[in-house]
C-alpha cells in the first residue's frame, strides 16, 4: 500500500520544521551571544552610511518634491532638468542649514558653555551664602545635604571638562570615521533624490514577489500612513521649535538674560518633545538663572510661560494643525512609554510611531464592527 501525504500532514511537517529551526536559532543565539553580538555590531556599523543616507533622503524628499512640483512647475524645463535643479536646490538648502549650525550656532554655544563652567565656582559660593542665611531651620540639614551632593557632581563635571582635550584627541579617528560616513550618506541620499522612482519600483517588485495582493495593499497603506505621520510631525515640529528658539534668543537678548544663546538652544531643542518638552528645557535654564540672578530667573520664567502659551495656542496649531489626530491622553502615553524605553529620542519618536499604531488598530476595530453590523455611540 502506497503511503500518501495529505495537505494537512504536509502543513504540519512544514510548521514543525520551521518551529524547530526557530528554536535552534534562538538556542544558538543565547549560548553564543558574544560572537553573534560582535558579528551583528559589524553589520550595523557597515550599514550606518546607507541608513544615514536613507534618513537624509527621507528628510529632504518633501522639499525636493515641492521645489520640483511647485517652484519649477511653470519654468518650461523638461522633467529631467526639473529633477536635477530641484535636487541641486534641495542640497544647497541642506548644506546651508548644516553650515549655519556649525559656523554660527556652535561657537556661541561653546562660548556660553565655557563661561558657565568658568563661573560655576562663583555661583557655588552664592549658594553657600544662601544656605548660611537659612540658619538652623528644620529644612537646613536637608537642603545642605542636597547641595553637597550637587556641588560634588558639579565639581566632578568641571574636572572632567578640563580633561576633555585628551579624550577628544583619542577619539579623533572615530570622529573622522563618522564624518566620512556622513558624506557617504549624503551621496547615497543624492542618488535616491535623483532617481526616486527607480528605487520605489525595485521595492515594489520585491514586495509584490513576496506577498499576496492583500498583503501588498496592507503594506502600502502602512507605508503611506507612516510617511504621512513622520513627515507632518517631524517637519512641523522642527519648524515650530526653530521659530520658538529664534524668538527665545531674540527676546532673551533684549532682556539681557545671561547665556541667551545656550538657554534659547535648550528651549528650542526640547520643544521638539510634545507636552513635556517646554518644562524639560525651562527648568534647568531657570535653575541656572536663579543662581546667577534671581530677578532674571523670574523674568525668564514669566517669558517662558507666555512663549509656551503663544506656541500652544497660535504657532503650533497653525504649523502642525491636527496632523497626528491623536487624543491628548494617548500622546502622553506615547511620550512616557517611549521615554522609559529609549530616553529622549523615544519621547520624540514615540508620538508619530504610536500614531501609526493607533490609526491601524482603530481602523481594524471599525472594520470588524462594520462587518458585525454593530454601531456603538
Amino acid at each position: 500500500m502506497k503511503f500518501k501525504f495529505t495537505d494537512r500532514m504536509i502543513e504540519n511537517i512544514i510548521t514543525l520544521s520551521l518551529s524547530g529551526g526557530v528554536i535552534a536559532i534562538v538556542w544558538a543565539l543565547v549560548h553564543n551571544w558574544n560572537q553573534f553580538s560582535g558579528f551583528f555590531e559589524k553589520i550595523v556599523t557597515s550599514m550606518i552610511p546607507f541608513l544615514l543616507g536613507l534618513f537624509i533622503a527621507f528628510v529632504l524628499l518633501p522639499l525636493r518634491r515641492r521645489v520640483e512640483k511647485v517652484w519649477l512647475a511653470r519654468t518650461g524645463f523638461s522633467d529631467g532638468v526639473k529633477r536635477k535643479l530641484a535636487v541641486l536646490i534641495t542640497m544647497l538648502v541642506f548644506a546651508f542649514v548644516i553650515a549655519s549650525f556649525f559656523i554660527v550656532l556652535i561657537p556661541q554655544l561653546m562660548s556660553s558653555l565655557g563661561m558657565l563652567l568658568n563661573s560655576m565656582e562663583g555661583y557655588m559660593r552664592t549658594v553657600d551664602s544662601w544656605l548660611s542665611n537659612l540658619g538652623d531651620t528644620q529644612y537646613a540639614e536637608i537642603i545642605d545635604s542636597i547641595y553637597q551632593n550637587l556641588r560634588t557632581n558639579i565639581t566632578q563635571l568641571i574636572r572632567n571638562a578640563a580633561t576633555m582635550v585628551p579624550r577628544i584627541v583619542s577619539y579623533s579617528v572615530s570622529f573622522i570615521s563618522r564624518i566620512f560616513d556622513f558624506f557617504i550618506g549624503v551621496i547615497i541620499a543624492l542618488y535616491i533624490l535623483l532617481d526616486e522612482e527607480k528605487f520605489t519600483l525595485q521595492i515594489k517588485r520585491i514586495v509584490y514577489a513576496t506577498h499576496s495582493p492583500k498583503g501588498v495593499e496592507r503594506l502600502a497603506r502602512v507605508a503611506r500612513l507612516t510617511s504621512t505621520m513622520f513627515n507632518s510631525f517631524i517637519f512641523g515640529k522642527a519648524l515650530d521649535s526653530l521659530i520658538i528658539g529664534v524668538i527665545c534668543w531674540f527676546v532673551t537678548t533684549l532682556m539681557n538674560i545671561p547665556y541667551a544663546p545656550l538657554i534659547s538652544f535648550i528651549v528650542g531643542l526640547t520643544n521638539m518633545i510634545p507636552v513635556f518638552g517646554p518644562f524639560i528645557g525651562a527648568i534647568p535654564s531657570i535653575f541656572i538663572l536663579l543662581i546667577i540672578n534671581p530677578a532674571k530667573a523670574l523674568e525668564f520664567t514669566i517669558f517662558v510661560v507666555i512663549l509656551q502659551q503663544v506656541d500652544g495656542n497660535i504657532i503650533g496649531p497653525r504649523i502642525l494643525g491636527d496632523s497626528l489626530g491623536l487624543p491628548a491622553l494617548w500622546i502622553m502615553f506615547a511620550i512616557i512609554v517611549g521615554g522609559a524605553m529609549f530616553g529622549i529620542i523615544g519621547m520624540f519618536l514615540g508620538v508619530p510611531i504610536f500614531s501609526v499604531i493607533y490609526y491601524l488598530i482603530r481602523d481594524a476595530i471599525y472594520t470588524r464592527l462594520t462587518e458585525k453590523n454593530i454601531k456603538i455611540k
